[in-house]
């Protein structure tokens, strides 16, 4: 044999283990479910885009409800105000005396507002994508799913574990996450009426325009009520979304 054979013959080994390679890693994804089957382009056959759309929809809908109302769907300690009722977030029904604060893990709270709000709006979008499915003699199988949310920097992540199995045409495929992000003020809303929860339980102000000097994005008024209330309102000027807050503490008596 000569050189250049031996060279051809040892260039095809390689092309060989190569492409047995290729086809070990596509089988080891495909096992494992990390693959996203090509079920079709439309959004009401690809899951992964069916789900995304669902939960952008809801959770933008859970927040157009939860800012004006002091960060919650169903408030319970309220000030009327605009008819809104607005969250009171600290609170001192007494004169004088420094306001308590009602939800010291505001953000946390809004983030379990958000997740009972969608979880039964997310199962049904799921049901739906699966009756659709099996319109088309696609089969869905559905597991237990759990929801995980957090709020971010001008994002709302939302991770969604599920097992779903596709049977179609005989093939099989399996999905088992769902992760996707919302673009939302939320965070900034809830960390800025954190603060000034929190200057008004320690000190019974807080500096608004001071505020806005170091941190120009958020513009944020204060509306005096007639029992001493206090009604924040916290634009964030970037993304063009308002929350507001309750606050009532070093109140004076009438005509003082």
């Amino acid at each position: 044999m000569t050189k250049e054979n031996n060279k051809k013959g040892q260039m095809t080994v390689w092309i060989i283990i190569a492409m047995v390679l290729v086809l070990a890693i596509v089988l080891f994804f495909l096992l494992r479910g990390e693959i996203t089957p090509k079920v079709g382009e439309k959004i009401e056959e690809n899951p992964k885009n069916y789900i995304a759309s669902c939960v952008k929809k809801n959770v933008e809908e859970a927040v157009e409800i939860m800012l004006p109302q002091g960060g919650f769907v169903s408030p319970e300690h309220t000030k009327l105000y605009n008819d809104i009722k607005v969250a009171y977030l600290c609170y001192n029904s007494q004169y004088y005396d420094f306001c308590i604060s009602e939800h010291p893990v505001l953000l946390q709270e809004m983030e379990e507002e958000i997740h009972k709000y969608i979880e039964p709006r997310i199962e049904q979008c799921f049901q739906d994508y699966r009756s659709e499915q099996e319109k088309k003699d696609i089969g869905i199988s559905l597991g237990n799913m759990e929801i995980d949310i957090k709020l971010e920097q001008e994002i709302i992540n939302v991770k969604i574990n599920r097992e779903v199995r596709i049977t179609e045409k005989g093939e099989n495929y399996k999905i088992n996450n769902f992760d996707i992000d919302v673009r939302s003020p939320a965070y900034n809303l809830g960390r800025v009426a954190a603060e000034i929860e929190s200057n008004e339980a320690e000190s019974c102000d807080f500096d608004n325009a001071k505020y806005m000097t170091i941190y120009p994005r958020f513009k944020i008024s204060r509306i005096p009520m007639s029992d001493s209330t206090k009604i924040y309102t916290i634009e964030d000027k970037d993304m063009g979304k308002s929350m507001n807050v309750a606050i009532r503490g070093c109140a004076r008596p009438p005509g003082l």
